[in-house]
């Protein structure tokens, strides 16, 4: 488990029971995860530049590659219930990522903290993606070939991102949100009565037009979801709503279930959490950014 993590993120709960997956499984693929081989804590081959500044004082830590460029760019946005963006979170996945070949970019966004809402949030995101493929040379990126990339509310915003900026090829959803009118459907009494609190920081960040679930067309990029159905914090059917107005748009949607996985770092065991970091998952992910950035 991510201690580091769970103490810079407020107001964490969980439901009891985990939601049951509703009906409606056209091209929805269930998987068992071998946790056991995990991806390497120190990867090979890259280079980390930590603390760029980019916009209004924000800041991004990049993975490059230290093979000769230009390699497509991923901007990886952390999740933090809408509340911090830690931009160190995820380093082994993100290097591991860049190690095959490439430009990896953790992104620093504002959250309810700076009493942000989405708009200024998707706004940072896109002003990070501006500065890195205004600087392609110095950072070897090849600016035509871009992917989004995120968990939990770092995965709604990669949703958002993808749907809205034409620059995004792929995008990578683990575990976000897709329609907050839902966001508690399946949870017992308690984690409905949390999550519709009004001042929570999910209400106070989003709004009803923001839905990435309501935002899908047929020029939307490719979207890979994953989720685990035992997520006791963000529903699977979150992912699947998205995976399937994706579908009904015309566009390219994949999504994966894992069996018994939870919230990523915040999963109820230790076991479950390492699924998100198993080789097996994150070769899944590496697969589809080499698809629609390389293919």
């Amino acid at each position: 488990m991510n201690l580091r993590y769970l103490r810079v993120l407020p107001g964490v709960e969980y439901s009891t029971t985990p939601a049951a997956e509703p009906e409606g499984q056209d091209g929805v693929l269930r998987i068992t995860v071998a946790a056991g081989e995990q991806v390497p804590r120190r990867a090979e081959g890259v280079t980390l530049r930590r603390g760029l500044r980019y916009h209004e004082g924000l800041r991004l830590d990049l993975h490059t590659p230290t093979a000769p460029g230009p390699h497509p760019l991923v901007v990886y946005l952390p999740g933090g219930g809408f509340a911090v963006a830690p931009r160190a979170m995820a380093r082994r996945e993100r290097a591991f990522i860049a190690a095959s070949g490439y430009a990896v970019a953790s992104v620093q966004y504002r959250t309810t903290r700076q009493r942000a809402t989405y708009r200024q949030g998707l706004a940072d995101a896109q002003a990070a993606i501006t500065h890195l493929t205004g600087h392609a040379e110095e950072f070897a990126i090849d600016p035509e070939r871009i992917a989004v990339w995120g968990e939990s509310a770092g995965g709604y915003m990669a949703s958002l991102v993808g749907l809205k900026d034409d620059r995004i090829r792929a995008v990578v959803d683990k575990f976000g949100a897709a329609d907050v009118s839902r966001l508690a459907d399946g949870f017992d009494r308690r984690m409905r009565t949390f999550l519709d609190d009004p001042d929570h920081a999910v209400h106070r960040y989003r709004a009803a037009e923001a839905n990435p679930a309501d935002l899908a067309h047929s020029g939307a990029p490719a979207f890979l979801l994953l989720h685990g159905d035992d997520d006791r914090v963000i529903p699977p059917a979150q992912t699947l709503e998205l995976h399937q107005a994706l579908r009904a748009a015309g566009a390219d949607s994949t999504r994966y279930l894992l069996r018994g996985a939870g919230h990523g770092q915040l999963a109820l065991s230790g076991q479950q959490a390492r699924q998100w970091t198993s080789l097996q998952v994150m070769t899944l992910i590496r697969d589809f950014l080499d698809r629609h950035l390389r293919g």
